[in-house]
């Protein structure tokens, strides 16, 4: 639920749901520079701790997390979005459902040692920073209309379905790039 190619197609179409309308648009913008940004972070962090071979060895951290930012940033705004026009008790109820599945994949990336605790809580946080700016700024907004918010549901559940598991393939390619890059460094 941390995947790349999921959270970026999740995220694809939750900004497309919040751009039909146009009350929304602005929203959709910024959650797309969120996504973005969060997204930029993490990679240039990673880009930069390759020059340091093995990132901070002393404290386990190669850099943030990036399945666990991805997490953190897509499932509560997606449980904010699908819930957008309910009652602020559930919203806030979808919104912790999405922090606790972005929990859940932090979890599992410490007990299979894919991550260190440090990396998955700088990932998660850097994630749940730009959802929470998101949510934030979505509060005085107005909700978008029930088709939408029902679009904006079936279309996670449809990317959800068919992605998950399965690599974009341009991520992949970016991947073996910076892996071919940094391989004369290591």
């Amino acid at each position: 639920m941390g995947d790349s190619g999921l959270a970026t197609l999740v995220t694809a179409a939750v900004v497309l749901a919040l751009a039909i309308p146009k009350a929304t648009r602005g929203l959709a913008c910024r959650w797309a520079a969120a996504f973005v940004l969060v997204v930029s972070l993490v990679l240039a962090t990673k880009l930069r701790l390759f020059g340091w071979r093995d990132g901070i060895a002393a404290i386990g951290f190669r850099g943030p997390s990036g399945h666990a930012a991805m997490a953190a940033f897509v499932w509560p705004m997606a449980g904010w979005l699908v819930t957008a026009r309910a009652s602020r008790r559930v919203r806030c109820v979808a919104m912790a459902v999405g922090a606790l599945f972005a929990l859940g994949v932090a979890v599992v990336l410490v007990a299979y040692g894919f991550h260190s605790l440090v990396e998955t809580v700088a990932g998660g946080l850097l994630g749940g920073i730009g959802a929470g700016a998101c949510i934030f700024a979505a509060r005085s907004a107005q909700p978008p209309s029930a088709r939408v918010t029902w679009l904006a549901a079936l279309a996670v559940a449809v990317v959800f379905g068919l992605q998950h598991g399965s690599p974009l393939e341009p991520l992949r390619q970016l991947e073996r790039k910076a892996h071919k890059l940094a391989a004369p460094y290591r």
